[in-house]
């Protein structure tokens, strides 16, 4: 065999919680594989309490199985873990419940040898999978799934999706924050949007794996308002796919605009409805009525209340034209420098300005919505962007252990040609470092996208036009040259901006700008001096609450009464 045929070697990793004899039989499934390539098989147990990981370490299906234990974290961070620990040329991503046929991997390689990046097999239900309704609406669905030549992120499932171990780490794996703590879907999606925009995907019908469903009535019903969720926070990344999935959602349908969307409104009416429709739907499935179509239908509506009572909690679907901005500058518990020290926030204050906003129904959305947004898209109601100025060091930290657990994302400015804070400098007192190149990567790689604020933060108005040109193009190749993405946004030193400055900033290729005007952003609003809306050190309580719901009176009261 020559070095163009030989097989490549695969790593199947499959992520797992709480489905102790599931998994054990779908790694079973692994030992009647037919391939003369190397093949190893790597179950992440995402803090399963059922004695998952002994049951695993028993079997011996003649192939080698890593074991790897987590504390619960989600599919998509089980899933990167897995990643990380493969040796094999082609990374198979099979969930818990999935069985293969013997062929599944010789078909997978056919298909990369034919030149593929990536491959999505074929999903079929599985013979052993649990009687009733739910698995027949399931056999049902899959049915109606048809992957042709042109594939969409919604054809990437994780069931049944493989790729090179090179691009996937190129891609820089799947979006943990759409498997963890509220959220439960898309994160195949997502990394199927990302995956579709520079490599080449192919769909083989002949891999097949087969899908064991043992949902029940109850996991079913708690996965929902995940789902719902999770949906929101895949369209706030990507809104280019709002059209495809509000049609996927039903959305337009009259049932939807006028039975379940009213009744997700009624207090208390979501949790009655899903409580009834699972014990009627767990008595129905020890009854000759396990696959009533009068069951499905009950069930049916109480699913669809459930989710769009999620969708509203989660800020809604994309429909409005406004946006909230907040400027934050450091985030930190002391602060020697007298001038950042009123432009300084607590940790503890940052935390529950954010537990705030959420719980007033506002919706954080990403520099991608933002773009799409100015280029005519809606934005979930109660829109909010999270924006930092300057690039002090616990951003880092901040990003790490706030932001990206919370799935919140954000954009940070950078000053890219001075290493402190020197135009806020104190006599007598030390400066304070901004992040440096390597930090901003890191900072970069944990959700926060990078823009410009300038090479050394001066007001720009004030300068002539080449430096301007300068400040403005120039930091953007800084960015670039420091191993970052080309960046998209800038924020002008201290919010000053004029026609000239607009012009410059405008003519480095920019997406949009944003100055301090203290109001929300809207779809009239300048794309090169958008509002935004400066939090100083006492923003708390209520005059943080009256400071983003009414800035502009706000502003008037300030204006007024200078002490409040």
């Amino acid at each position: 065999m020559t070095d163009d045929q030989k097989q490549p070697s695969f790593s199947i990793i499959v992520p797992t919680y709480q489905r102790r004899e599931t998994v054990c039989d779908s790694v079973r499934s692994f030992g009647s594989l037919s391939y003369d390539g190397n093949v190893e098989i790597i179950v992440v147990v995402d803090g399963s309490t059922d004695g998952t990981a002994e049951a695993l370490a028993q079997i011996n299906i003649g192939l080698p199985i890593r074991i790897i234990e987590q504390a619960n974290a989600g599919a998509g961070a089980a899933r990167n873990r897995g990643a990380a620990a493969a040796n094999g040329d082609i990374l198979l991503f099979l969930d818990d419940d999935m069985m293969a046929e013997p062929d599944l991997l010789a078909e997978h390689a056919r298909t990369y040898r034919d030149g593929a990046d990536a491959v999505i097999g074929q999903v079929t239900l599985d013979p052993c999978s649990s009687e009733g309704f739910l698995a027949d609406n399931f056999a049902s669905w899959l049915a109606s799934c048809r992957t042709g030549d042109c594939i969409s992120p919604f054809d990437v499932w994780t069931s049944r999706l493989s790729v090179r171990r090179e691009v996937f780490e190129q891609l820089g794996g799947f979006d943990e924050a759409l498997t963890h703590k509220s959220a439960f879907a898309m994160e195949d999606a997502d990394f199927g949007a990302r995956l579709l925009a520079k490599f080449r995907v192919r769909h083989n019908a002949l891999a097949i794996a087969r899908h064991r469903y043992v949902v029940t009535p109850r996991d079913h019903m708690d996965r929902t308002p995940r789902s719902a969720a999770g949906q929101l926070l895949f369209l706030r990344k990507h809104p280019d796919h709002t059209a495809k999935l509000l049609e996927q959602s039903g959305s337009s349908k009259p049932v939807a605009q006028f039975i379940y969307r009213p009744l997700s409104r009624v207090p208390f009416l979501p949790k009655l409805l899903s409580r009834f429709a699972v014990a009627f739907a767990d008595w129905a499935l020890k009854t000759r009525f396990r696959s009533s179509w009068i069951v499905a239908r009950i069930f049916s509506i109480a699913r669809e209340v459930v989710y769009w009572a999620a969708v509203r909690d989660n800020g809604g679907m994309p429909s409005s034209d406004r946006l909230l901005i907040l400027c934050y500058h450091a985030i930190r518990d002391d602060c020697e420098d007298p001038a950042l020290a009123q432009f300084t926030v607590k940790r503890e204050q940052f935390e529950s300005h954010l537990a705030s906003l959420k719980s007033r129904g506002f919706a954080f959305v990403g520099p991608d919505a933002v773009a799409s947004f100015l280029a005519g898209a809606a934005l979930p109601r109660r829109a909010a962007l999270l924006t930092f100025d300057d690039c002090y060091p616990e951003l880092i930290e901040i990003a790490r252990e706030v932001l990206r657990p919370n799935g919140i994302p954000a954009i940070a400015f950078a000053v890219t040609g001075v290493s402190s804070n020197e135009w806020d400098q104190t006599p007598g007192v030390a400066p304070v470092p901004l992040l440096t190149r390597p930090q901003l990567r890191e900072l970069a790689s944990l959700g926060v996208e990078i823009g410009c604020h300038s090479r050394t933060h001066r007001d720009l108005r004030s300068v002539s036009d080449s430096e301007r040109s300068a400040e403005a193009e120039g930091s953007a190749q800084d960015l670039v040259q420091a191993g970052l993405p080309r960046p998209r946004f800038f924020a002008y030193p201290y919010g000053f901006s004029d026609a000239a400055t607009r012009k410059a900033v405008r003519g480095a290729g920019l997406v949009g700008a944003l100055g301090l005007v203290q109001r929300y952003a809207t779809r009239s609003s300048d794309p090169f001096d958008l509002p935004r809306i400066m939090i100083l050190a006492r923003d708390s309580g209520w005059r943080f609450r009256l400071r983003t719901a009414f800035p502009l009176l706000f502003a008037r009261l300030r204006r007024r009464l200078p002490g409040i």
